[in-house]
């Protein structure tokens, strides 16, 4: 869609979902509790969430390739990213997913060197 559609259309039906079917109905129901120290974390959050699927819309335009291999590290990216900035523990699972993810990366990128 979004080579066909401009960006924001490509962004807009996710969003318009996102708040008609959860927070819509939470705020009817008076079930919507958003503390003042939540607040910045939530529009932070909702901010990547539309930047990233903004640049995979626009990678995807130029490669989608490399859009997809991008977008499958996003697991592996989070979870080293929670182990350096909040000091989160990795189960063996996770670093060994981790390694495996960095190990196929630098595979590729010697198979296509």
């Amino acid at each position: 869609a979004s080579v066909d559609l401009p960006i924001p259309w490509v962004l807009l039906p996710a969003r318009a979902i996102g708040v008609l079917a959860l927070a819509l109905p939470l705020a009817v129901q008076g079930r919507l509790r958003l503390t003042r120290a939540a607040l910045p974390l939530v529009v932070a959050g909702g901010l990547c969430e539309v930047v990233g699927f903004g640049a995979f819309a626009v990678g995807s335009r130029h490669g989608l390739a490399v859009a997809a291999v991008l977008t499958s590290q996003f697991a592996a990216i989070s979870g080293v990213a929670a182990y350096l900035l909040f000091r989160e523990r990795l189960t063996r699972l996770q670093v060994s997913g981790v390694s495996i993810v960095v190990v196929g990366v630098a595979a590729l990128t010697a198979v296509r060197a």
